[in-house]
């Protein structure tokens, strides 16, 4: 693995594989204020700072999945019509 020039700092394409996002949902998402705002370093290069990034990500909420469990007398389809 490459040796990064600035520690602690990712690129977008550093980003693409560890969030699973498109560059274009990244930079949506930012000007959303839904992701941490970049830093510039000049030059036209931005890097997100990674303390930021995680710490994003442990603030995502958990998703919750249904069981089997559905509620009786409805369909199969879950759709709330009795069977």
């Amino acid at each position: 693995m490459e040796q990064q020039p600035f520690p602690g700092l990712l690129t977008t394409q550093d980003l693409i594989p560890l969030l699973r996002l498109s560059r274009t949902s990244i930079y949506r998402m930012t000007r959303q204020g839904r992701f941490p705002s970049p830093c510039g370093l000049g030059n036209g290069q931005i890097r997100w700072r990674e303390a930021d990034v995680r710490a994003w990500m442990t603030g995502l909420p958990s998703q919750t999945y249904l069981g089997d469990d559905r509620t009786e007398g409805t369909d199969p389809g879950g759709r709330g019509r009795p069977s």
